[in-house]
């Protein structure tokens, strides 16, 4: 058979889950430290302390029964599904007769299952790629081990069910380019986006992403015949991009705008401190946060800095103020943070603990991070094809995924020209594309363990920062327990 351009098509062999090769036990235990883990702080947390305050549209979802305007409170803007969702469950719950508080934090662990859920979807999503066990395991315990997912998994709020369905989106659409795209699983990626882009506005990135998948596989016959291709197409692609087009028409009729938000109700750009200059997207200086581990002014500004900080450590801090008794200089600070009073100067009380793991983690962060970038690159230059075997299926999984990453990334750009302010950096955003990260770094990872020098750095740096990690959660959830 040839494809459209004249040439033979290549096989439609496809990379199949494969049991990993001598590391169960490994992979079994990282998995179970994410549980854990997440459980651990979940359960010291109180549900209140988080971003915002989720529960109130639930509140009032389940007073009226109704989906509550776009404005009607602060976090009302968001799309329904999450909320909705969760209103039922504790409508249920209270009608079991648990307590409000109960509730509450059933909720909120909820949200933290749906974090270990995450986790647990990226597994079969690594297998599904034939690297070295060493680098599949190094990037699926990263995943495990990654603090801002330990940190999300622990706070109330849509972004982790978020997190899942994207996950989920991917696995299951990587499924379907090695099958021929049935109509089964056609359905399930087409209803799993669907349900993720009205969860959280962040899930709008797999949409462009499918469709550079679908394009690709149409370039190289990974999907045949073509009326095959157009049904896909049809089911993941253009039916959800008309369910959120309906519903943004509907948007700009009500509200006047297609995604309403909520800075009529409260802009942060009007009232957070933020550095002079505005936002700089060209500079990445994570050496200023080894002395400085939190927000603090002057170091407002980086676009890259943020947000690689803020993956490995809790610096916009939600956490971390837990770990020292200083209340009057917190108390302080968040005046500062909330652009309320002047910032009180470095914090004198920070224990030499926080500060080994937080420095550790931005430091040591970078080689995850350079893994990753090196991972891009062999995706986007085609150097891939010396790793992993050349079939039209895993050329179109790489697709989905670096453009699921690239789109992500470009989002959380736009929002931060919406507003430039710490509130739109946040590292949480990018969790959508967590598979795209794990498959960059395992790849990395893969290219770099050719040498048996850098399989021993990698070991190395990677065993310190899964010992950071453990240590500085197990730390934070005795603090919050202590303090309580």
């Amino acid at each position: 058979m040839s494809d459209v351009w004249g040439r033979t098509a290549p096989t439609r062999s496809a990379p199949r889950l494969t049991a990993p090769r001598g590391l169960p036990l490994a992979y079994g235990s990282l998995f179970a430290l994410a549980v854990a883990l997440r459980l651990m702080l979940c359960w010291a947390n109180p549900p209140e302390n988080a971003f915002d305050d989720h529960f109130e549209p639930i509140r009032m979802i389940m007073k009226t029964g109704a989906i509550p305007a776009k404005d009607a409170c602060f976090e009302c803007y968001h799309p329904p599904v999450f909320y909705w969702t969760s209103a039922m469950i504790g409508k249920a719950a209270r009608a079991l007769g648990l307590s409000d508080a109960g509730t509450m934090k059933l909720l909120q662990l909820l949200v933290c299952i749906a974090g270990i859920l995450t986790v647990a979807v990226c597994y079969p999503i690594v297998q599904r790629f034939p690297l070295p066990d060493r680098a599949k395991l190094l990037a699926f315990g990263t995943v495990c081990l990654l603090p801002r997912h330990i940190y999300m998994s622990a706070m109330h709020g849509n972004d982790t069910l978020a997190y899942l369905l994207a996950a989920l989106a991917v696995y299951l659409a990587l499924v379907m380019f090695e099958r021929n795209a049935p109509p089964a699983i056609v359905v399930a990626v087409g209803a799993v986006v669907t349900v993720a882009i009205f969860t959280k506005y962040t899930s709008v990135a797999l949409l462009p992403a499918m469709a550079v998948a679908l394009l690709r596989a149409w370039r190289g016959a990974a999907i045949a015949p073509h009326r095959r291709l157009l049904i896909a197409a049809l089911g993941t692609v253009v039916l959800p991009s008309l369910l959120l087009a309906g519903s943004m028409a509907g948007n700009l009729q009500r509200y006047g705008t297609v995604f309403p938000w909520n800075v009529s109700i409260y802009d942060p750009s009007l009232h957070r401190p933020r550095d002079p200059g505005g936002i700089d997207f060209f500079s990445f200086k994570p050496w200023e946060k080894v002395d400085d581990l939190v927000l603090v002014p002057g170091e407002l500004h980086s676009f890259w800095t943020l947000v690689y900080s803020g993956m490995w450590f809790d610096t916009e801090p939600y956490f971390v103020s837990y770990l020292d008794a200083n209340e009057p200089w917190w108390e302080r600070y968040y005046a500062w943070y909330r652009g309320e009073g002047p910032y009180p100067g470095r914090n004198p009380s920070i224990s030499r603990l926080t500060r080994i793991t937080g420095a550790g983690f931005i430091l040591l962060g970078l080689v995850p991070a350079a893994l990753v970038l090196l991972g891009l690159g062999l995706a986007l230059s085609g150097a891939w094809r010396r790793l992993l075997p050349d079939t039209p299926a895993m050329s179109v999984a790489l697709s989905l995924l670096v453009s699921l990453l690239a789109f992500n990334v470009a989002g959380l750009i736009a929002l931060t020209l919406r507003l430039p302010v710490y509130n739109a950096m946040k590292p949480s955003y990018l969790l959508t594309a967590t598979p795209s990260f794990m498959i960059s770094l395992a790849l990395g990872a893969a290219w770099c363990g050719r040498s048996e020098t850098w399989r021993r750095i990698l070991g190395v740096a990677f065993g310190i920062l899964f010992a950071l990690a453990i240590v500085h959660i197990v730390h934070v959830s005795v603090a919050i327990l202590g303090a309580s």
